[in-house]
């Protein structure tokens, strides 16, 4: 009976423990997220010191900057604005890894599930880039707000919102909604599998927003108003638990947004 009962005693301390150290790692893990992401968006929004009078012109690409300007400024863009929606998903890795290694399994380390979702949206801002610059270059896009036309923006509008409304959307977006679902069918062992699961989130997150970032060529690509709204929508999208209500909002919003900027092209003719 001694025995059981110290053996329950060490078996409560030990839980204990553990939750106190999960506890403190998902502190450590979110206090990183949250200083990636304001890092990210200062460096985006400060003046640039070399440029007087440059508010919010330290990534600007404009006057023929080059291309790796451009890419540079999406990639730091993108992680400004997907790191928030993807604080649920590195906790929920940080949690995981913790309880396997109190089960004897070896520490792999969460920023490199991160380094994967991130190398992902690099991808996706390296294409992004190219369709920017090469606008830039061909005056497709206005060198003072960095939009496109109102016809291409209402066009770009027109198919984000449809795009909220399709199977492909919904499929993706329940990827990223249920983080231990995710790791359920998603894990991979070892450093490299950390990587691996972090590329394989970031295709699904760029799968269920990379309309949502076209959006930005329509009202401005360094639209800081435009930038935080959508921020805040896609990490609702993510974690509110009224998926419906919240991405049918989006699909009338950007409906509704393109109707207004058809609407301004027609009165400019």
């Amino acid at each position: 009976m001694c025995a059981r009962a110290s053996s329950v005693l060490i078996s409560s301390v030990a839980a204990g423990t553990l939750e106190h150290v999960l506890r403190r790692d998902r502190l450590i893990v979110a206090i990183a997220l949250a200083a990636l992401t304001v890092g990210s968006w200062m460096w985006m929004l400060l003046p640039d010191p070399e440029v007087a009078g440059s508010a919010g012109a330290r990534l600007m690409p404009c006057c023929g900057a080059s291309f790796l300007a451009v890419f540079a400024m999406w990639v730091v863009m993108m992680a400004a604005m997907m790191i928030p929606s993807a604080a649920p998903m590195v906790l929920a890795h940080a949690g995981i890894v913790r309880r396997r290694v109190a089960l004897g399994s070896p520490y792999i380390p969460s920023s490199l599930f991160l380094a994967g979702y991130l190398v992902a949206w690099s991808a996706f801002s390296a294409v992004a880039a190219v369709a920017h610059w090469l606008l830039y270059q061909l005056s497709f896009l206005d060198h003072h707000t960095l939009s496109i036309s109102p016809w291409a923006g209402a066009a770009v509008l027109l198919a984000a919102g449809l795009f909220q409304l399709t199977p492909a959307k919904d499929a993706c977006l329940s990827k990223c909604r249920a983080p231990i679902g995710y790791f359920l069918t998603e894990w991979r062992d070892g450093n490299t599998g950390a990587i691996a699961m972090g590329l394989r989130h970031g295709r699904f997150c760029i799968g269920c927003c990379s309309l949502l970032m076209a959006v930005l060529f329509s009202v401005g690509v360094m639209n800081v108003l435009w930038g935080v709204v959508i921020t805040a929508f896609v990490a609702v999208e993510k974690i509110v638990p009224w998926k419906r209500a919240v991405v049918w909002s989006g699909a009338a919003a950007c409906l509704a947004s393109a109707a207004a900027l058809a609407y301004r092209a027609l009165d400019i003719q």
